[in-house]
C-alpha cells in the first residue's frame, strides 16, 4: 500500500510539472534557448583561452599581432579573462530565437501531425530549409547589431560565414531532428532542441568570432572559387 501511494504521488507531481511546463511553455522555451546559447559561448571561450594558453606556453614566438588592434586583443586574451559582453550578446540572440522555435514547431505539428516516417522526413526537410536559414540569419545579423557594426560589415560577414556554417548545420541537425520528431513529445521538443543547441552553439560561437581570409581562385571555366582559410 505505501508503495502504491508513493507511485501515485510521483505520478501526481509529474502531471503537475508537465502542466506547469505546458502553461509557461513559451517562456520556458525562450529562456532555455537564451541560456543554452550563453552556455555554448562560455564553453567556446574557455576552449579559445586554453588554446591561446598553449600557444603562449609552447610557441611564444609564433604569437604575432598583425595590427595594433590585434595586438590589443592578444594582450587582453593573454590574461584569459571571460568576455561577458560577448556571452550577453549570445544570450540575447538566443532569447530572440526562442519564440520563433516555439511557434515554428507548434505549427509544424499542426500541419504534419503524427510520427510516421513520411511525416518526420517532411518536418525535418522544412526545419532545415526554413528554420535553419532563418535562425542563422538572426544569429549573425542580431550579433552584428548588438556589436554596433555597420550594415555593410554585417552583410559581408553573413556572405562570408553563412554558407560554411549552413553546411555543418546540414550535417548536424537532420539526424538530430529526426530523433526529435520521432521520439520527443511536442511540449519537450524545444527543450530537446535547446539542449542539442548548446553543443551546436559551441560551433556557432567559433564561427562567429573566428577570423577568415578569402582567396578567389580562377578556374579553367573562367569561374571563381572562394577558399576560406582560418587566420
Amino acid at each position: 500500500m505505501p508503495r502504491n501511494n508513493i507511485q501515485r504521488t510521483f505520478r501526481l507531481h509529474k502531471h503537475r510539472r508537465i502542466k506547469k511546463i505546458r502553461k509557461y511553455l513559451l517562456v520556458t522555451n525562450t529562456v532555455s534557448c537564451g541560456l543554452m546559447m550563453a552556455a555554448g559561448d562560455v564553453i567556446q571561450q574557455r576552449s579559445e583561452h586554453w588554446k591561446k594558453h598553449c600557444s603562449h606556453k609552447y610557441f611564444p614566438s609564433s604569437v604575432i599581432a598583425a595590427s595594433p588592434e590585434d595586438e590589443k586583443v592578444t594582450t587582453i586574451s593573454s590574461t584569459y579573462g571571460h568576455d561577458y559582453m560577448r556571452t550577453r550578446n549570445m544570450m540575447i540572440v538566443g532569447l530572440l530565437q526562442g519564440p520563433f522555435h516555439h511557434w515554428f514547431y507548434m505549427l509544424l505539428d499542426k500541419i504534419l501531425p503524427g510520427r510516421n516516417a513520411k511525416s518526420v522526413l517532411k518536418k525535418t526537410f522544412l526545419d532545415q530549409s526554413i528554420a535553419s536559414p532563418m535562425c542563422l540569419t538572426i544569429f549573425f545579423v542580431g550579433l552584428g547589431i548588438l556589436e554596433s557594426r555597420k550594415i555593410e560589415e554585417i552583410s559581408k560577414e553573413l556572405k562570408l560565414k553563412f554558407g560554411e556554417t549552413w553546411k555543418v548545420d546540414c550535417c548536424f541537425w537532420p539526424p538530430t531532428q529526426c530523433i526529435n520528431f520521432f521520439f520527443v513529445p511536442l511540449h519537450y521538443r524545444v527543450l530537446y532542441t535547446n539542449a542539442m543547441t548548446m553543443v551546436y552553439d559551441i560551433f556557432l560561437s567559433y564561427m562567429k568570432y573566428v577570423s577568415f581570409t578569402c582567396i578567389f581562385i580562377k578556374l579553367q571555366s573562367n569561374k571563381y572559387k572562394l577558399l576560406l582559410f582560418k587566420l
